[in-house]
C-alpha cells in the first residue's frame, strides 16, 4: 500500500487512477433523493418571465409512494412557521392524505398534540410524489416530475 494514501471524499481523484471516486450511498439514500416530498413543493414556485404569482404550484398525480422516515420533532417544530399551511393542506388532499386540518393549527399545539407532530410529519415528509406534474398556476406551464424529480427547467424564452 502506498505509504502517502489518505481518505478520500466522493469529490476526490482517486490517487491510482486519475478519475473520481464514485459516490457510495446506500439504497436507502438514494431511494430518499429520488422522491418528490411535500416539504419540496412548498418551497417551489415557477420563475418564468414575467410571472407574478407562481405559487403555489398545482399537482397532477399519477403515482404517489409512501416512505417511513424516523420522525423528528424538533426539525418539525422548527419548519412549522416555514411551512405555507393552505398550499401545503391542499396539496396533502391531492396526494390523497385528508387528515390534515384546512386551517394552520396554533404553534402550541407543536408541543402538546403528538397526534397531530404524526399527521404533519407524515404528510410533510412521508408522501412523495414519484410520477405527474407540476404546473404553474397563472400560465398553466406543466413541469414533469419523473422518479420522483421535478424538472423546473425554464426554456430560452422563459428565462
Amino acid at each position: 500500500m502506498h505509504k502517502n494514501k489518505r481518505l478520500l471524499n466522493r469529490h476526490s481523484i482517486s490517487l491510482y487512477t486519475n478519475k473520481p471516486l464514485p459516490s457510495i450511498k446506500s439504497n436507502k439514500e438514494k431511494k430518499r433523493e429520488k422522491k418528490m416530498r411535500l416539504l419540496t413543493h412548498n418551497m417551489l414556485s415557477s420563475n418564468i418571465k414575467g410571472v407574478t404569482n407562481g405559487f403555489p404550484l398545482r399537482i397532477q398525480v399519477e403515482k404517489v409512494v409512501e416512505n417511513q422516515v424516523e420522525i423528528n420533532h424538533d426539525f418539525l417544530r422548527n419548519i412549522f412557521p416555514k411551512i405555507h399551511w393552505k398550499a401545503f393542506s391542499d396539496a396533502s388532499r391531492i396526494l390523497g392524505y385528508n387528515q390534515l386540518p384546512e386551517e394552520p393549527p396554533e404553534p402550541s399545539v407543536l408541543e402538546s398534540d403528538v397526534d397531530f407532530l404524526g399527521k404533519f410529519h407524515h404528510a410533510l415528509l412521508e408522501l412523495h410524489l414519484e410520477e405527474g406534474a407540476l404546473f404553474c398556476p397563472e400560465t398553466g406551464r406543466k413541469f414533469p416530475v419523473t422518479k420522483g424529480i421535478p424538472n423546473m427547467l425554464l426554456l430560452e424564452d422563459e428565462v
